[in-house]
Parts: structure tokens; C-alpha cells; sequence
């Protein structure tokens, strides 16, 4: 993605959550969904443009740790008692907007997010590839779908916006080459999403960018670099165009075509002087 098209999407992510925290005055106001990136660079925005207004805002994706979220705002009246002074972006926040839904359920409906249960058949595994590439195959904004996460090999969950969970549930009748079956689940606003890793070593001559991409996909340093130059690599759901950035312990990598990592600590050398890296592949 371009810095040009990026701008604008920010530009436009911004300016529905000014019109959403200007309508919270006298009710629940939520956007659509929004991308890690997206949800950083919107919080950014409000703090310059709202000030004190920003204690009103929450980011919620239908259940604690989501990643995709939709900015949400409560008028004065309805703020808890003892809200929270951390940020809206702190896990400590999160957890305390979960207890406060989970007592106040009226206000987990009027944020408007549901959860679909998408039941495959006993032969094949739902994967969140296929599983969106289904979704959005029946015409569905990324905008409108949230997380997507594994209940079991047979079963996955979906966060959606409640406008279109109907049509989901009842349009959605294959992923991949598996029939499926789709229903409303109940979802406790304190489940977490379990998030489900393969743990792996890389091999790399540095901790650069193109270095670790390079032990990731396997390609050569060039082709790594090439992917990188071409917008194909996120680190921390931020577009990286640089093969010389250094990865830091804990930043996530998002190569296209290839998953997402968390890379983590350094563990020795090899016996060539290449380095060890540890680090957690999203299944």
C-alpha cells in the first residue's frame, strides 16, 4: 500500500470516528471494524482532536486480545463508575470494558458486533485463510468482519457487524471446498480468542528485515528485499519498506502468502556465526 492511499485511509477511518464520537454524546456510537494499523493510527488522531474526550473511546472487537475492533464511544451518563484511567489501547483497559459489558449486556447489543459459528463437515480443516476468502467472496467489506479464530479443526468463530450477520448466515454454505452450516453463538464478552502458535528457530545473519524474511520464506536476501520494497511485509501492522530495519524482540511480522510471526528473543549463534532467533508462527 502506498503512503498516498494509506493517508487517505486513514483520512476516511478518522473521520467516521469524529462523526461517531460526536453522535456518543446522547448514545452508544460505534465504527466499523478496523485493521491493528488502522486502530493506532485513528487513537493518534483522537488524542490530538478530542483531548479529554478520549476517555469515552474503547476499542472492541466482540471479546477480549481481538485484534480487529471497532472504535466505540460512550456518552458521559453511561460511563462506569469507576472507569478506567489507562489508555484505550491498554490490556488493562480492555479487560475492565469486558467486565463492564459482561454485567451490562444492553451495551454489548447496542455496539452491534455478533459471532458467527461456522461448522464445517468432519473432513477438512476451516482455516482463517479460507474462511475469509469465503466471506469476502459473498461481497462482504473487510470493514465488516473482525476476527477470525479456530474453535476446532472442524469449527471456526467470526466476528462480524451485526448488519450483515444475517446475510452471512444465511448466504455462507461453502469454504473452500467444504460445506459449511452458520449460527449465532453466544459470546461472553470475558472469552478471550485462544490464539494458537507453532513455535519455530530461524537461522538468520542479522536481526534486518530482509534478513528475517529471508529465513521465514526461505527466498533469497534479494527476492526477501524485493518483497519488502513491494509493500508485501508488515512489522507491527505498520507497512515496512526498508530491508535495513532492524526486527526487535516481540515485533510482528505479516509476510503475504506466508503468515504472520511474532519474532522473540535471540538464542545463541551457530557454529557458521549465524544468529538464533526464536519466534511464534499464527496457526
Amino acid at each position: 500500500m502506498h503512503d498516498i492511499e494509506r493517508h487517505m485511509i486513514i483520512s476516511v477511518s478518522v473521520s467516521r470516528a469524529l462523526d461517531k464520537f460526536r453522535e456518543s454524546e446522547y448514545s452508544v456510537a460505534a465504527t466499523n471494524f478496523l485493521s491493528p494499523a488502522e486502530k493506532i493510527d485513528v487513537y493518534n488522531e483522537l488524542i490530538a482532536r478530542i483531548g479529554n474526550g478520549i476517555s469515552r473511546c474503547f476499542f472492541w472487537g466482540g471479546s477480549r486480545g481481538a485484534e480487529r475492533c471497532a472504535t466505540v464511544f460512550l456518552p458521559e451518563w453511561l460511563m462506569p463508575d469507576a472507569a478506567p484511567h489507562s489508555l484505550p489501547l491498554d490490556a488493562e483497559r480492555n479487560l475492565d470494558f469486558a467486565e463492564f459489558l459482561s454485567v451490562n449486556p444492553e451495551i454489548a447489543e447496542e455496539i452491534g458486533i455478533k459471532c458467527i459459528r461456522i461448522s464445517g463437515s468432519q473432513y477438512g480443516r476451516l482455516g482463517h485463510r479460507d474462511c475469509l476468502g469465503a466471506l469476502m467472496g459473498l461481497g462482504v467489506g473487510r470493514e465488516y468482519i473482525g476476527d477470525i479464530f479456530r474453535i476446532s479443526d472442524r469449527e471456526a468463530g467470526v466476528f462480524v457487524s451485526e448488519k450483515i450477520s444475517g446475510y452471512v448466515c444465511a448466504e455462507l454454505k461453502a469454504v473452500g471446498h467444504d460445506s459449511v452450516k452458520t449460527e449465532i453463538m453466544d459470546s461472553d464478552p470475558l472469552f478471550e480468542i485462544p490464539r494458537i502458535f507453532e513455535e519455530m528457530t530461524l537461522n538468520a545473519a542479522s536481526r534486518r528485515l530482509d534478513c528475517i524474511v529471508k529465513a521465514i520464506t526461505g527466498r533469497s536476501r534479494e527476492a526477501s528485499a524485493d518483497m519488502i520494497r513491494s509493500g508485501l511485509v508488515e512489522r507491527s501492522y505498520v507497512q515496512d519498506l526498508k530491508p535495513d530495519s532492524q526486527v526487535m524482540p516481540y515485533d510482528v511480522l505479516s509476510i503475504r502468502g506466508y503468515g504472520k510471526y511474532v519474532i522473540k528473543e535471540s538464542g545463541g549463534e551457530t557454529r557458521s556465526g549465524r544468529i538464533r532467533i526464536n519466534c511464534s508462527k499464527y496457526i
